[in-house]
């Protein structure tokens, strides 16, 4: 969602916060088994038969020994920014990626090192396609980890719009949003994985909605979130993605939306407010909510949903609208019909003391988010 009615920024500075977890398993969290015996896993949802990242954090990690690696790229499209994160040190951050390889720094000491690529940027930027992974030289299988530890690792999806991406994140208002100011691996949906020594999915896109996308003077057609969700990678065909039908599943699944929604006015050349589309209703909201968490549950049967509130909503604008309010009754409604897996987290509107790009959420405020999640899933599955 590219529009200055919103909030967000990010920084550097919750690095080791937001940094993400190495785990060795050898089955894809996201997905059946893509590999055998993977030397290499994927992060997030990546198709396998086109290795293309394209969701926010997706990415890609290995061991090797030796003193450097060079991933190779089959293709780049766009402008694609990147986290490359070595031995769990903090990440090195690639604005702009170019190929035809992404290598580590060539000063490593000679040995076993653990690699982690993550995109920062979202889809609407670009994609990055990963060549042959093993021709990486000195490919290795990664240290064993305790199976018992293991077994007790919990996987979170994040659905969501440009708040989830981590929109503007790493900007200082005012600026404009670009893929080097994108940060998916430090949202506050990362945060709250870190914090719960869990890992995790993002699904989003920037302008998406439930019901519909981002007001414009021609109605957006393109896919809401619910339909994009459908997919393994984000330009993938609908219907696409196969969720797992046993194991490994998804625990945890957030749901973020409702910012583009919401949103229905226009301005006019001379600064003039005028009504492009009609409110949404607490009615209307609670009932989407309702319709796509059954859709959620029915993919995965015993994950917790967690229902949040729009931090970019506040209840003084639209004047007299109540818009944070209204979705907050309409969320707490829809829990209750959904049942007992069900959760309200409430974001409250953000801080407009530190902005990010086009007034995103801040890394100070994505710090807070995750603050509050990391507090309500804990309460329900423990963990961290």
């Amino acid at each position: 969602m590219i529009t200055s009615t919103e909030t967000m920024n990010l920084l550097t500075a919750c690095l080791a916060l937001a940094s993400p977890l190495i785990s060795a398993s050898p089955t894809p969290p996201w997905g059946p088994p893509h590999q055998e015996t993977p030397p290499f896993r994927y992060l997030g949802r990546v198709n396998p038969a086109t290795r293309e990242l394209t969701w926010p954090a997706t990415g890609v990690e290995f061991a090797f020994v030796g003193s450097s690696a060079d991933i190779p790229l089959a293709d780049v499209t766009g402008t694609n920014s990147i986290d490359l994160t070595i031995d769990d040190d903090e990440p090195i951050v690639i604005d702009n990626v170019t190929g035809p390889f992404i290598s580590t720094p060539a000063s490593l000491s000679h040995g076993y090192h653990t690699v982690q690529l993550r995109k920062k940027s979202e889809a609407l930027f670009g994609s990055i396609f990963l060549g042959d992974l093993t021709t990486i030289s000195g490919l290795k299988q990664p240290h064993p980890i305790d199976p018992s530890h293991h077994h007790g690792i919990k996987r979170m999806e994040i659905i969501g719009d440009s708040i989830s991406v981590g929109y503007g994140e790493d900007g200082t208002f005012p600026c404009t949003n670009t893929a080097a100011v994108e940060d998916g691996p430090n949202t506050y949906g990362a945060m709250t994985a870190a914090a719960l020594d869990a890992e995790y999915s993002i699904v989003a896109w920037s302008g998406k909605g439930l019901i519909r996308n981002y007001v414009s003077a021609e109605p957006d057609t393109s896919p809401i979130m619910p339909e994009l969700w459908t997919r393994w990678g984000a330009n993938d065909p609908d219907n696409s993605y196969p969720f797992p039908p046993s194991q490994p599943a998804v625990d945890i699944v957030v749901i973020n939306l409702g910012t583009n929604d919401f949103g229905y006015l226009l301005t006019y050349p001379n600064g003039t407010s005028y009504p492009a589309r009609p409110p949404i209703t607490q009615t209307q909201w609670a009932a989407a909510n309702v319709a796509f968490a059954h859709e959620v549950l029915a993919k995965y049967p015993r994950a917790e949903l967690f229902l949040t509130s729009s931090p970019m909503l506040s209840d003084g604008y639209p004047a007299g609208t109540n818009q944070h309010s209204t979705q907050s009754a309409a969320l707490r409604a829809a829990v209750e019909e959904i049942g007992p897996q069900a959760h309200f987290v409430n974001f409250p509107p953000q801080s407009t003391e530190t902005l990010g790009c086009d007034y995103h959420p801040s890394v100070r405020e994505h710090e807070v988010m995750a603050g509050i999640l990391t507090e309500a899933v804990r309460g329900v599955v423990g963990g961290g």
